[in-house]
């Protein structure tokens, strides 16, 4: 795989929007911009969904709380007593590890997850802990994970208000989603898995809310709520500071690949403007899954009032995709990236027919037609499509060559 000569992308200016007091969670493509908003209040603890992971996360962002029982062990489960829970450790996610999440805080590593404890014969982790779950609304439920089969990835919970009233037994099979979500979500108050995440491959950032390491002024850390970014899986971002905004040299530094690499501190809140400032001299270069580099900055955050996340992104690499079929025979697009027509310049006869194919980031056919190949080259149109990024594939006498192709107005 080759990558394509440097592009002269020109910087977008784009913005996300989270609403008043953050109440959603914003997924972006630095391709396509935002792909989906979706409100964070409507889960409260969510399972990861790789076959052989035993992780387990809460809605630490909207306020979920989550103690680990200190007074008994599950034969406790029908006689809870919880009036010292403001005493009790509260567990949170980490801030750097998706996998590892509040129920995982008590690992004492394999085979040891902190809820349960993996069985070597018959590959199930077996839950060995009883949790309280303090709700979004100040609600108490008690919950124990009673195990998870990892060979049919599937989870068996209950759960039920503290005096064993309202139980409900559930059983989550991850299987269907473990190829396109990272997690699946559940809703104690509504009783049902909640589908909230776009397919893994077309987001590359979420704008969120989450349980975050902050440090105060004697330079010791604790968990604080915090609003910022956080980075897909497989997506890569390397921070630069000090540095001009003119900076392009993505690989000064290696990309770091976990949660928060952007995080939370790029901003602070300014006491005595009584607004929020943006780091100076501060810029981000981000990997998507697909493998192109963008360059990234924020340049304005509103606070609560609207959630607003204002930024630059700039193109500044796109990997080609391996070519098919006859390698003799190349396929140039121009310009790239595009405002609203492209060239097609191929190595063929004047009028030999070639159709060419135009398909999104999710793989969907959005152009297709028959053209001639002439001196001059074939010209597409590009103005019914919006921006972001497409492959154009050609196809001629058995011969299909393709690019990739941004669309940047």
């Amino acid at each position: 795989m080759l990558l394509m000569p440097p592009l002269k992308a020109n910087p977008v200016n784009d913005t996300v929007v989270m609403g008043a007091s953050y109440a959603n969670d914003v997924f972006y493509s630095m391709a396509n911009g935002v792909v989906k908003t979706e409100t964070r209040a409507n889960w409260e603890i969510a399972f990861y969904t790789n076959r052989w992971s035993a992780g387990v996360t809460i809605n630490d962002g909207n306020g979920v709380m989550l103690y680990t029982y200190p007074l008994g062990d599950v034969s406790a489960w029908s006689n809870l007593d919880v009036s010292g829970i403001e005493g009790w450790t509260n567990l949170v996610n980490s801030d750097t590890i998706w996998e590892d999440g509040a129920f995982n805080r008590n690992s004492l590593g394999h085979p040891d997850y902190g809820w349960g404890v993996y069985n070597t014969i018959n590959h199930d982790v077996v839950g060995d802990s009883i949790y309280i779950v303090k709700l979004a609304n100040g609600n108490l439920k008690k919950l124990f994970i009673e195990r998870k089969n990892s060979v049919t990835n599937t989870f068996y919970f209950k759960y039920a208000d503290i005096d064993g009233s309202n139980e409900v037994n559930e059983v989550v099979n991850v299987t269907p989603y473990q190829d396109s979500r990272m997690f699946v979500y559940y809703s104690l108050m509504l009783q049902m898995i909640v589908d909230r995440e776009p397919d893994i491959n077309s987001w590359d950032l979420m704008f969120s809310r989450y349980s975050g390491i902050v440090f105060d002024n004697t330079g010791a850390p604790s968990n604080y709520v915090v609003v910022g970014i956080t980075s897909n899986n497989e997506v890569g971002v390397a921070k630069h500071h000090p540095v001009t905004p003119d900076f392009n040299n993505w690989t000064a530094k290696p990309f770091e690949n976990y949660r928060t690499p952007i995080g939370h501190d790029w901003k602070e809140f300014n006491m005595s403007l009584f607004q929020w400032t943006i780091e100076d001299s501060l810029v981000y270069f981000v990997e998507t899954r697909q493998g192109d580099i963008y360059k990234f900055y924020p340049e304005y955050f509103s606070g609560s009032a609207s959630g607003k996340t204002g930024f630059v992104k700039e193109l500044l690499s796109l990997v080609s995709l391996p070519e098919i079929g006859n390698t003799s025979q190349t396929l140039t697009v121009f310009p790239n990236p595009a405002v609203s027509s492209i060239s097609l310049n191929l190595e063929q006869e004047i009028g030999s027919p070639v159709e060419v194919r135009l398909f999104d980031i999710t793989g969907k056919r959005v152009y297709s037609q028959i053209h001639l190949q002439n001196a001059t080259g074939i010209q597409v149109n590009l103005e019914h499509l919006s921006n972001g990024m497409y492959v154009v594939e050609t196809v001629s006498e058995g011969t299909s060559l393709r690019s990739k192709l941004l669309i940047n107005r």
